[in-house]
């Protein structure tokens, strides 16, 4: 039986806030799992040359389902599927926002920004014009977990279906509709032929992830929605490959 682990990265692998950005368990574990012959990958709403230039000095991800499951990628970088946002609602809630919080544009497989560029894989453009035709979607940043909630219901009650609001923290990762990480999810089993396949995340945004998976894994801080749908709760990226490998 061929399997799977699909995991989300901030906060569940990866640790910004942290000395040990990525436990030497959980690296240990990933490379004896693809080792035997297990797939494994990232599902992030970040893009994936900034899981490549984060993660790749630790592990070499099987794939990469990116900006919340509009743009999935193998481990090569070659497209496996590709959700696109309409660039006029973009636009739309662009506008809406800008005084709000602080916005990247997932384009082209860039990051864009009209603001003060933070970090070197984005690109400063002076307008939205700029950016190239295949939009896959909009990360803004607020200031509160809060806020992020509150902002995440205000954009369902007006673009409806047309754009999916994936809430991580205090973040959005907006893409269009009928795209997730679900969707992610099920292009790279049906790709790689997995039989079984889990899921692990920590906040909001995984639900549509572990609800996909085969199996489903969080953390016992995670969000009481999130461990409402999860399978098994556990301790680590490293614990959920140790269980999913003797499944």
């Amino acid at each position: 039986m061929k399997k799977g682990l699909a995991s989300d990265f901030d906060n569940t692998l990866y640790f910004r806030d942290t000395e040990e950005r990525m436990r030497a368990q959980d690296i240990f574990e990933i490379l004896y799992f693809q080792q035997s012959g297990g797939i494994f990958g990232i599902c992030t709403g970040r893009s994936p040359d900034s899981v490549r230039e984060t993660a790749g000095k630790f592990i070499r991800p099987d794939f990469i389902i990116a900006v919340s499951g509009a743009l999935v990628v193998d481990g090569k970088g070659k497209i496996l599927h590709e959700y696109l946002m309409d660039r006029g609602v973009l636009e739309e809630l662009y506008h809406m926002m800008e005084s709000e919080a602080q916005m990247v544009i997932h384009a082209g497989g860039e990051v864009y920004t009209l603001m003060d560029v933070e970090y070197p894989l984005q690109k400063r453009i002076g307008d939205l014009s700029e950016l190239p035709d295949s939009i896959y979607g909009l990360s803004m940043r607020l200031p509160t977990p809060e806020a992020a909630l509150e902002t995440a219901e205000r954009i369902e009650e007006i673009f409806g279906d047309d754009i999916v609001p994936n809430v991580n923290v205090n973040h959005i990762d907006v893409t269009g509709g009928d795209c997730s990480k679900a969707t992610g999810v099920k292009a790279v089993r049906k790709h790689f032929g997995i039989d079984c396949i889990g899921g692990i995340g920590d906040s909001f945004n995984d639900i549509p992830l572990l609800e996909a998976a085969d199996i489903g894994y969080t953390f016992e801080s995670a969000p009481k929605e999130l461990k409402d749908v999860a399978d098994e709760i556990v301790v680590s990226v490293a614990d959920a490959l140790a269980r999913l490998r003797v499944m």
